[in-house]
């Protein structure tokens, strides 16, 4: 125990040791080397060893207390700004699932291989069924580089958008999420009665992957980093959030257009 804590901690416990040094009648005339005798000799003792890893116990949880203080006050001071100046977003051909004259409108930036967003999908619905006359979702797709099927996926989704069934095909990739690929691709389509010819053809149709990079690039300009991404009203949720984090932000949104 003892060479771990001088490893790993030795400038607080040379400040502590500094602290017994003082203390002693002939602190004002260490010299160095007296010092580190001092220190050495303070320390070969068990109940000092303790007093030390008593003290740095309780210096990294204050310290670790004050971060998470500081992190609340800062996400808090974040949402107060953003309540103010929500971020605005080109909603222009993108799906919309939900009531059209919704009073609370979320967008989501996502994409079909991510397993966060797949969770994320689930609590969208949730949120759906919580608020079913005040709320809709919009999906933006948000391609990560180092998921190889998030845009091939992205594309068959925008094909059966083409043909009214993205929100059939989103569910069914999501569900089908370990199994993406062409092959899947083209057998959801069958399924959900598509005409595959035209199906094919928007998924090779440059304007689709267009469509996906003007997505992408939107998210990134709004300081999206990864997924899944929200926006309430345009204030900014990261990461797949359980119902009740979207909750105090919706139900204030509705309290404020009931004024």
């Amino acid at each position: 125990m003892k060479q771990r804590i001088r490893k790993s901690l030795v400038m607080l416990t040379a400040v502590l040791a500094l602290g017994f040094a003082v203390r002693s009648a002939q602190a004002q005339d260490l010299k160095p080397e007296q010092f580190g005798k001092a220190m050495d000799a303070y320390l070969e003792k068990d109940e000092n060893v303790e007093k030390v890893g008593n003290a740095l116990r309780k210096y990294f949880m204050k310290k670790e207390q004050e971060a998470r203080s500081a992190a609340e006050k800062a996400e808090k001071d974040k949402i107060e700004d953003q309540f103010k100046n929500p971020v605005k977003i080109d909603l222009a051909g993108s799906p919309v699932k939900g009531p059209k004259d919704a009073k609370v409108t979320i967008v989501e930036f996502s994409e079909f291989q991510c397993p966060y967003c797949r969770r994320g999908a689930s609590t969208m619905d949730e949120i759906l069924k919580a608020y079913p006359e005040n709320v809709n979702y919009v999906f933006k797709h948000y391609p990560l580089p180092f998921h190889p099927q998030a845009i091939p996926a992205a594309k068959a989704s925008i094909a059966a958008q083409k043909q009214g069934k993205f929100w059939e095909m989103h569910d069914k990739l999501f569900a089908n999420q370990q199994a993406l690929g062409d092959e899947l691709y083209m057998n959801l389509a069958k399924e959900l009665g598509l005409d595959l010819a035209k199906f094919k053809a928007d998924m090779e149709d440059p304007k689709t992957a267009k469509m996906i990079e003007d997505d992408r690039a939107q998210g990134e300009k709004l300081g999206v980093r990864g997924t899944p991404g929200y926006f309430v009203n345009g204030v900014n949720i990261s990461g797949a959030q359980p119902l009740a984090n979207f909750k105090p932000i919706i139900d204030r949104w509705l309290q404020q257009q009931a004024k």
